[in-house]
């Protein structure tokens, strides 16, 4: 069983270098070197199960090599596009960032420097859909200019296919990467490895009923993609799992990887 899966995701990443050869990133890793405070901007695909800020960040934490001191911040509007934030506000406010307060009520204050990384996302369908598509290549090239201007690395995180349209994940990937060569900016390719998961770990349910929004799973393998993505490091073997199956995030694990070898080999 275990070597018929690693056919199948050999077969598999064969297949997936072969329909996007005509479209590959530009920018195959981040400019920043373990970047320290991120800044995630979004909608309910980023904020489900909690935010996938949450796993991202207890990754990076049980990676050793990392070291300490990583933030991560997520601000999100619900079935947001990329045109209703207002980027400006959240990189020059000083109150963002700047505090927590704890389980035991005790308010910690933070001297914060400002962002090394901005992760940004527009909604499910914005573009792919012929009246919002022009809109995403716009707020993609606006909100990317200004975080360079201000040094923070502007990224690109990917989104996946309805679970009852897979086909849109062609679309998206294709326009994902488009708009992160067009800024030069990095794509985190986590609509990819949805694709992959269902195909190779059918079993593994990645989606919230409404087949759009996504599970724990799902959440948790997004946050093994851009962990990949943002460290190039792998995230197999991780000890962190999100409290799901050791054997499920491990197979969640390894696609991640896989995704992320293959999606910046092109």
């Amino acid at each position: 069983m275990i070597l018929m899966r690693i056919s199948i995701t050999l077969i598999l990443l064969f297949q997936l270098s072969t329909v996007f050869s005509s479209v590959t990133p530009a920018v195959k890793e981040p400019k920043s070197e373990n970047p320290k405070s991120i800044l995630m901007i979004g909608n309910s695909f980023m904020y489900y199960n909690n935010g996938v800020h949450n796993p991202l960040v207890r990754l990076i934490r049980a990676t050793e090599e990392l070291g300490k001191g990583h933030k991560i911040r997520l601000i999100t509007i619900n079935g947001s596009s990329l045109s209703w934030h207002d980027v400006n506000s959240y990189i020059k406010n000083p109150n963002i960032g700047s505090f927590s307060i704890n389980s035991k009520n005790i308010l910690n204050k933070y001297d914060f420097s400002g962002f090394d990384m901005a992760i940004m996302q527009d909604c499910s369908q914005c573009p792919i859909h012929p009246e919002r598509k022009g809109l995403f290549y716009e707020y993609a090239e606006k909100h990317s200019n200004l975080l360079e201007k201000n040094g923070i690395e502007p990224v690109f995180m990917m989104t996946w296919a309805y679970k009852d349209k897979p086909e849109m994940i062609k679309q998206l990937a294709k326009e994902y990467t488009l708009a992160g060569n067009k800024n030069n900016a990095l794509v985190t390719p986590v609509g990819l490895a949805y694709k992959n998961s269902m195909e190779v770990y059918p079993e593994i349910n990645l989606y919230h009923p409404d087949n759009r929004h996504p599970s724990k799973a799902g959440t948790y393998l997004s946050a093994c993609v851009m962990f990949a993505s943002l460290f190039q490091t792998s995230p197999i073997g991780n000890t962190y799992t999100f409290d799901l199956e050791r054997n499920v995030a491990l197979n969640l694990q390894k696609i991640a990887w896989a995704t992320h070898q293959e999606y910046y080999a092109n």
